[in-house]
């Protein structure tokens, strides 16, 4: 599945929602937790916590902790981003949440948050499970979250190698030496389904004559056969993506696109707007073929929320509806006064007869 994180627009998908092992995809959303943790200070990156019992550590990759001596949180997020290392991913779930189980089970509650229905999550690794599943497009909505929420943090994904305890390793993402524009994720395999990648890449793109963009992308890969083919496969999408479309600028944020009418308001209409460019990826060559319809109630009832959406403008190319954006309320009205209520009522009133 590809998806322009830019606009939000799928440009490619093949058994999107057919059931597979995320394998250590899944560490995608073990980061993700991290990175909360983080962010609300209930971890540090000079934190050192406890290498995790031999026992508890799966085959697998690791970045070969020493049983008993402490390491650093930001060791840890690199032996997983770079390495994929299953022992600094259960010393992370046991820092983070006191045990694995525990992690695990704030993984499935924020999948479900996140709107990834397909998704069930046994372990912070990966290790293959029969009740560990989830869908490409599930994998796609938990990588541009982790990408949209935490973009600080994507400098960790693009790292080449990583040196602990005197062990230098690589990072098994070969489109990090293959192309310049890659700046992560993770990689994946199982005995069963093959190579899996998840790829974040972006691009600067004219848009307009005399502006850039840095458009990216998203990119996920389930079964490839090879480690081999899940690079080539991966080059593939990403040039498919940036080469055979165009992004192109509908309206700016902010820009005002009309009034509506407000009852029981201390204002008679509120203005609506995109809360930020309106950017739709078309087939190149084709944007003259674009039309938009913007869908939004005749009237609205007070009171009325800064932000509130509203309606939604409809994209349509050559015929086929291509995006949909929402419209919002670009400024807040409150309710009126008992008598303004009741004026209002009147009206409604006799605006049903």
């Amino acid at each position: 599945m590809l998806v322009d994180a830019t606009t939000g627009q799928t440009l490619a998908l093949a058994n999107a929602d057919k059931p597979v092992s995320p394998a250590s995809l899944t560490k995608l959303m073990t980061a993700y937790l991290t990175f909360s943790a983080l962010r609300e200070r209930r971890i540090r990156f000079d934190q050192t916590v406890a290498s995790p019992p031999e026992a508890e550590i799966p085959q697998g990759a690791r970045m070969f902790l020493l049983p008993g001596k402490s390491v650093s949180i930001s060791e840890l997020l690199q032996g997983m981003i770079t390495l994929g290392a299953h022992d600094a991913a259960i010393a992370l779930a046991n820092a983070i949440a006191g045990s694995e189980a525990a992690f695990v089970e704030s993984m499935n509650k924020t999948a479900q948050r996140l709107g990834l229905q397909q998704t069930r999550f046994m372990n912070s690794t990966g290790v293959t499970h029969p009740e560990h599943r989830t869908t490409v497009a599930d994998l796609v909505k938990l990588t541009i979250a982790l990408v949209n929420e935490f973009p600080e943090q994507l400098r960790e994904f693009g790292r080449r190698e990583f040196t602990y305890n005197g062990i230098r390793q690589v990072n098994r993402n070969r489109l990090l030496w293959l192309d310049n524009s890659v700046d992560g994720l993770m990689t994946g395999r199982t005995e069963t389904e093959g190579f899996a990648i998840a790829i974040s890449a972006h691009r600067p793109q004219p848009i307009g004559t005399r502006e850039r963009i840095q458009r990216r992308l998203i990119a996920v890969i389930v079964g490839a056969t090879t480690e081999e083919a899940r690079a080539q496969e991966g080059l593939k999408l990403l040039n498919y993506g940036f080469q055979q479309f165009d992004v192109v600028r509908l309206f700016r944020a902010d820009e005002a696109s009309e009034t509506v009418p407000v009852f029981k308001g201390n204002m008679g209409s509120a203005r609506l707007h995109f809360p930020r460019d309106v950017l739709v990826a078309v087939p190149r060559g084709r944007s003259d073929t674009i039309r938009t319809q913007l869908e939004r109630p005749n009237a609205l009832l007070a009171p009325v929320a800064f932000g509130q959406p509203v309606g939604q403008l409809r994209v349509w190319l050559s015929g086929t509806e291509i995006h949909q954006v929402p419209v919002t309320a670009a400024e807040s009205v409150k309710s009126a006064g008992l008598l303004g209520r009741a004026i209002d009522s009147l009206r409604l009133w006799w605006k049903t007869l």
